[in-house]
């Protein structure tokens, strides 16, 4: 607990999501964790920061919102006094959106309510990444004595649970970044962590998509795809849930040297088996880890 207490941990919340999907028209940090007492997700992460600072030195906390929740976050946080933290505790980034593309010529799609406006979506969340840097929010936190940062999504309630553990971990193995996970049922729609070898002998640990896992590994080393672990029922490989903890020097050094940016793709939903047609326009995007 110590290394979390005395000012040695920042915390970085992605919250650059509307509710839509859970049936909630408002921001997804604004959502109730529990009915009984109505406490908010932005409230419920702030209060367990809080907790873990005690009396020790204030605890950063870093949120990047994008243009759909920026304003709705920022009067969230001043309706309620930043849910108890200090002027200067919490900063705020903001996520600018880019242009969608229409087809696999890369035509750029125009907005069905104005056709003279381009169509725009967030970039992803890798955007994080360069925020922090160009903000110049970690170099801050450098100088304050920071040693770790804590990535965390708007909806997991028990993600701050396993912290002191996770740095427990981290300090022990010297690790620079780690990552939270859960157990992963096979064919689960769940990104998972694997040990990937290249041909030339070098390792990587890397999530991969749900939607490429069973290719993947029918191509290299698992015939059967996607399948259980006899032994555990569930898949070897975990879940990721984008929880990552990173010691901050390292960290901090490696966005000087690229400028905080991601690798980008493309994941267009074809209309059919053709691929000649999206669905429904897609965008460049990067992922956080």
């Amino acid at each position: 607990m110590a290394a979390v207490s005395g000012g040695g941990c920042g915390f970085v919340l992605v919250a650059g999501g509307l509710g839509e999907r859970l049936g909630y028209s408002g921001i997804k940090v604004q959502l109730p964790t529990q009915l009984t007492t109505g406490t908010t997700y932005l409230e419920l992460y702030i209060r367990h920061i809080l907790a873990l600072q005690g009396s020790g030195a204030p605890l950063p906390l870093a949120i990047m919102t994008s243009g759909d929740t920026d304003a709705q976050t920022r009067a969230l946080l001043d309706a309620n006094a930043n849910f108890g933290m200090r002027a200067g505790q919490v900063t705020i980034v903001r996520q600018e959106k880019v242009a969608c593309l229409a087809d696999n010529d890369a035509r750029l799609a125009a907005d069905p309510k104005d056709p003279y406006k381009l169509l725009t979506k967030p970039h992803g969340h890798g955007d994080v990444h360069y925020l922090l840097h160009s903000s110049g929010t970690l170099d801050a936190w450098l100088e304050s004595g920071v040693q770790w940062v804590y990535f965390m999504q708007d909806t997991n309630a028990p993600s701050l649970k396993v912290l002191p553990a996770a740095i427990g971990i981290s300090r022990r193995n010297q690790l620079d970044v780690n990552s939270v996970c859960v157990p992963r049922m096979p064919g689960e729609a769940i990104g998972g962590l694997m040990k990937l070898t290249h041909a030339d002998g070098r390792t990587q640990t890397a999530n991969v998509e749900y939607n490429q896992i069973d290719a993947l590994l029918k191509a290299t080393v698992e015939p059967r795809g996607d399948v259980a672990d006899p032994a555990t029922g569930r898949s070897p490989y975990p879940g990721s849930i984008n929880q990552l903890l990173f010691a901050l020097g390292p960290y901090a050094a490696q966005l000087h040297k690229t400028g905080g940016t991601m690798p980008e793709f493309v994941n267009p939903k074809y209309a059919d088996a053709s691929k000649t047609k999206f669905k429904s326009p897609t965008r460049l995007e990067c992922m956080m880890q």
